[in-house]
Order: C-alpha cells, then sequence, then structure tokens
C-alpha cells in the first residue's frame, strides 16, 4: 500500500514531460497524505497536463455511507472486478510524480517503524494511478505485491514506473497487459524518524536517517 510520500519541485522535473500545467505550484511536500491536493499527470487528447487532484477516490455508490473512507489505493489484480475502478482503468488514468514513499513495518514488539523507500538512483518516481471527476477531482494509487527486500517492510508497494514508461501507460490500448508485465525499478530504503507519523509535519528533515 501506500499512505504518505514525498514530492517536491514538480513542475521542474516534469517540464519535459508535460504540455499543460492546471495551476500547480513547485511547493515542497515532505509528507504527502490522503485527503491532500496533490499533482497527477493524465492525458488530455494528445497532451499530458499536470493538475491538482485529491489523494482518495470516493465512488457515487458511498455517497451515502456517513462513515466511508476515500479509496487511497487501488489493488492492480482486483481493478477489472471492481465497479468503482473498472471504467477508470479504461478511460482515465493518471501518474502521480513523487519523490519516494513511507512504509511502516512492525518490530518484534509490535510498534510500528516508518521507512523511506525511493528508486536506487534517486530518480522521479511516476505511480500509476486512475482518477476520476467526481464532487473533487479525486485520485486513486494502484498497488501491487512487494518483491525482494520491500518485503522485509510491507508486502504491498505502489506501480513505480520511468519517465521512459510513461506513454506506454497513458495511451496505450490495453492497460492492464502492461501493467501485469511491468517491473519495478530498483529501490532502496531506510528508518527515518516518527515525526513524519503526524501529517502536519513537514519538511526536509523527515527524510534523515534515523
Amino acid at each position: 500500500m501506500c499512505g504518505r510520500y514525498s514530492i517536491t519541485k514538480v513542475v521542474k522535473k516534469t517540464k519535459n514531460i508535460v504540455e499543460n500545467n492546471e495551476g500547480v505550484q513547485d511547493i515542497e511536500n515532505y509528507n504527502a497524505y490522503p485527503t491532500q491536493q496533490l499533482p497527477i499527470i493524465k492525458k488530455n487528447e494528445d497532451s499530458l497536463t499536470l493538475a491538482n487532484y485529491n489523494w482518495g477516490l470516493v465512488p457515487k455508490w458511498s455517497e451515502k455511507i456517513t462513515d466511508f473512507r476515500p479509496l487511497n489505493n487501488a489493488r492492480l489484480e482486483t481493478l477489472t472486478e471492481k465497479r468503482t475502478f473498472s471504467g477508470l482503468i479504461k478511460n482515465q488514468r493518471c501518474l502521480i510524480p513523487a519523490d519516494g514513499y513511507y512504509e511502516w513495518r512492525k518490530n518484534d514488539e509490535g510498534k510500528k517503524i516508518p521507512y523511506f523507500l525511493r528508486r536506487e538512483d534517486s530518480e522521479t518516481l511516476f505511480f500509476a494511478g486512475i482518477y476520476q471527476k467526481n464532487n473533487n477531482l479525486e485520485f486513486s494509487i494502484i498497488t501491487t505485491g512487494a518483491t525482494g527486500d520491500i518485503l522485509n517492510i510491507h508486502h504491498r508497494m505502489p506501480v513505480i514506473l520511468k519517465e521512459v514508461e510513461i506513454n506506454n501507460y497513458l495511451y496505450s490500448k490495453d492497460p492492464m497487459t502492461f501493467l501485469n508485465i511491468h517491473q519495478n525499478p530498483k529501490m532502496v530504503f531506510y528508518e527515518v524518524g516518527r515525526d513524519v507519523n503526524n501529517p502536519s509535519n513537514n519538511y526536509i528533515n523527515l527524510l534523515d536517517p534515523a
């Protein structure tokens, strides 16, 4: 799963990718969290647009459920089975730029220890996602089973694309085949301090090794 991530200088980092910008600014967000407005890349006909959407899908069928929690993640394995996601993966795909993301591992005492995960080459991550225009503009990050050493932290992780794979996903006529054969880039991770647990904390030192 993915519940927090870091994204900085997104306009600068995507200037060679997107043609249009719908009001996104180069903010420094070291602790992006669900319900927050965050930048995504979406396809508009033959061009790519950077826009701010709320993290967390709220399906139409859930509007009368008072305690419904927005869907921050969507499992790759069931995308075409869930009515909430099946139409979106066909027509409303997006990418979520990130510098890295946080995940929590339970230690032997049952305490959750935060880790920061990033690409081994420190390049920008592009999470595969889906979006919708509901009462708000909303997105969800697609997740898959973790592999390699990441399994020591958590059994799930985002589907992560490289810059050169962006068009393969956004313009694909068969996105599910692409996602199912896709391999995430090599990742590294390290323990960070527990200040990241509080979503109101947002400063660069959150990324410091513990």
